[in-house]
């Protein structure tokens, strides 16, 4: 009983320092809660199903709900690199997360990385095999979504996947709330984002049981070499 008493108080607190940053600096958070077990599931799909050796990125982990259920299904010789530009959030994922048994072996084999800055400051000399993010993208503004885009592209393998999610109507409220040079952006934003889900998204998750309702979105922007 106690161990499961201090679980739901951990998790009470990721909650409240989640929340906490969102107040503080909601274009970065992007959120009111980490992604649910269903999600970091949806998103991590594509990987889970991959039966081979893997490189895998992980960008904006957050509190690290994803992260969790990556440490669960990481493979042996697999790496995970995990990109967190806000320090409390890596803080919490070098302490809590990767202190789990899950990353017992794979933190001694170094096969794990916490990475302490934005994607866009990513060096390109390693490539991955999946890129997953939890960046809220539809915060950003038009030039940084199309720089982030860009260094996903160049730091994949051919035939990698890029998967991420957005919230259900997220964009179409945003369009119709949103005044003046929000607006503009939001639409901007909006378009670039449809364009590269019609001509690259090869599978999408709907996710009822998160909070609020989400898509996991995968994208695939090269095909595999011969």
């Amino acid at each position: 009983m106690a161990t499961s008493g201090n679980r739901l108080k951990a998790g009470i607190g990721r909650r409240l320092r989640f929340l906490s940053r969102y107040i503080q600096r909601p274009s970065v958070v992007g959120a009111v809660a980490p992604s649910s077990r269903a999600l970091s599931a949806a998103v991590a799909e594509p990987y889970r199903r991959c039966g081979r050796r893997c490189d895998v990125l992980e960008v904006g982990a957050g509190t690290g709900p994803v992260t969790r259920h990556l440490g669960k299904i990481l493979k042996p010789n697999d790496t995970l690199d995990i990109c967190e530009i806000e320090h409390d959030f890596a803080d919490i994922l070098e302490r809590d997360v990767l202190s789990s048994p899950d990353f017992t072996k794979p933190k001694a084999d170094g096969r794990v990385r916490v990475l302490r800055h934005a994607i866009q400051e990513l060096s390109i000399d390693k490539q991955y095999d999946f890129v997953i993010s939890g960046l809220p993208l539809t915060a950003f503004e038009l030039s940084d979504v199309e720089e982030v885009f860009d260094v996903i592209r160049r730091c994949l393998k051919p035939g990698g996947v890029f998967s991420y999610f957005e919230y259900i109507g997220l964009r179409r409220t945003s369009r119709v709330l949103s005044v003046g040079k929000k607006r503009a952006r939001v639409r901007a934003v909006s378009r670039y984002l449809t364009t590269n889900i019609r001509e690259h998204e090869f599978a999408r998750e709907k996710v009822i049981g998160n909070l609020p309702p989400a898509y996991a979105r995968h994208l695939r922007f090269e095909t595999a070499s011969a």
